[in-house]
């Protein structure tokens, strides 16, 4: 997952973008993205061949970006460097959308039928549409489910995972043990990320929302603070813990030492266990359900910067990335799922004991989007930490947080830093 963070040398760089600085590119079509894995690198280099031997005419240039992703995308946007394709998380879309530095697709979609647009699951392709026009395509995604530890809820009498809040509270008192007998815990029933975006299920399902209907933060309303007093309930009662709790890296990594027998992932998180803790056995499921079900989907996608050299060059790689073919084998070398329906059915994956969760899940799960004020999340990680570390009343620091967002939006206001 790449970096979120705004930086404040941003607003510079869209200056000089604005100052008309520009430098196009050579013959090649340039593409860029980050690196998440040698495999997905691979893959990568793989398809762009394939489309190269298929059109000889068009050369594609792949020059993939190993670190800071965005902060170098922001910088080549700014400066009109930018490769002829970009690959774009979906959380950072509308912030882009919003700077006018990407290229609506949809003359191209209309004038391609075969493309099949609605192919695409919708809530997939409408986390890069904004004001009716699309500004990205997916090329995968994953979904939240539940990681658990067969064995561990085996040894405590529990076959199938947990399908309500009231039985996820059950299991987690029950999977919290001392396994070892010396009086000290040393299994925990779940490993919870602080993470807003591991919070939001919680919050969709008991009906709570982040933005209400005029778009103003809604997280001081009984739905929003409800749903994270289940959560700071079930560490406050000692039957979840926080990665750090535990030594851990990160809760997958709480996961795979076997300190707590259920957590919170995407597909990622697939990859991380085979090549970390291969002997440690887990399933997966649907998240526990609430007052209704929900997950949140992380869509990635491609998009086309607005000062592209050749935008018909650009979108004729851009088809065949998210198109059928593409997406199959990328989907086939499991780096994430496919966003076209029919790609998903041929592989069957609505069968496929370990896809079938997310995918299961994209029925009820919304886009991991915040909006173009990206401050919002760093306010927000800010209370949750206090929150969940600290065991922090809920309420008043929401509160705090919906006083110091409506500060930080007046003219002339600096808001505080601190939740105290």
């Amino acid at each position: 997952m790449s970096a979120r963070h705004w930086n404040p040398l941003i607003g510079v760089l869209f200056a000089l973008w604005l100052c008309g600085c520009d430098e196009h590119g050579s013959d090649p079509i340039r593409i860029t993205g980050w690196i998440s894995t040698p495999i997905e690198e691979t893959l990568m280099r793989s398809l762009i061949g394939t489309f190269d031997r298929r059109h000889p005419e068009l050369k594609v240039h792949y020059e993939p970006i190993t670190a800071n992703y965005m902060d170098k995308l922001l910088l080549m946007l700014g400066t009109r460097t930018a490769p002829d394709i970009v690959m774009l998380e979906a959380f950072w879309a509308p912030s882009l959308v919003a700077y006018d530095v990407l290229l609506p697709l949809d003359q191209f979609v209309v004038q391609d039928p075969n493309f099949a647009i609605e192919d695409f699951e919708p809530a997939l392709l409408n986390a890069f549409r904004f004001n009716g026009k699309l500004y990205g395509l997916p090329k995968d995604y994953s979904t939240l489910v539940l990681y658990y530890n067969p064995e561990m809820l085996a040894e405590v009498g529990l076959e199938d995972p947990p399908r309500t809040w009231d039985e996820f509270a059950d299991y987690a008192q029950r999977l919290t043990r001392d396994t070892d007998g010396d009086g000290v815990i040393d299994q925990y029933g779940y490993g919870h990320a602080e993470a807003l975006e591991y919070s939001l299920p919680f919050v969709w399902q008991n009906r709570g929302e982040y933005f209400d209907a005029q778009g103003k933060v809604a997280f001081t309303d009984p739905a929003f603070v409800e749903a994270l007093a289940f959560l700071q309930k079930l560490k406050a009662r000692g039957i979840a813990v926080l990665p750090t709790d535990v030594g851990a890296a990160w809760n997958m990594d709480a996961f795979g030492r076997r300190r707590v027998a259920m957590a919170i992932s995407g597909l990622w998180a697939v990859n991380f266990m085979k090549d970390t803790y291969a002997q440690v056995p887990y399933k997966l499921a649907p998240l526990p359900i609430g007052k209704q079900p929900a997950s949140v989907a992380f869509v990635v996608g491609y998009a086309i910067p607005k000062h592209t050299r050749d935008p018909e060059q650009a979108w004729q790689v851009l088809q065949y990335l998210t198109g059928r073919e593409g997406q199959r084998l990328w989907a086939q070398a499991d780096v994430g799922l496919p966003p076209r329906r029919s790609v998903a059915r041929a592989l069957g994956l609505e069968h496929d004991p370990l896809k079938s969760p997310f995918v299961q899940s994209l029925r009820h799960a919304r886009p991991w989007q915040l909006g173009a004020d990206l401050r919002l999340l760093d306010e927000t990680q800010t209370a949750l930490q206090a929150i969940f570390l600290t065991n922090a009343p809920i309420e008043p620091t929401l509160e705090r947080l919906r006083r110091r967002l409506e500060e930080g939006r007046r003219p002339g206001r600096v808001g505080r830093t601190s939740f105290e």
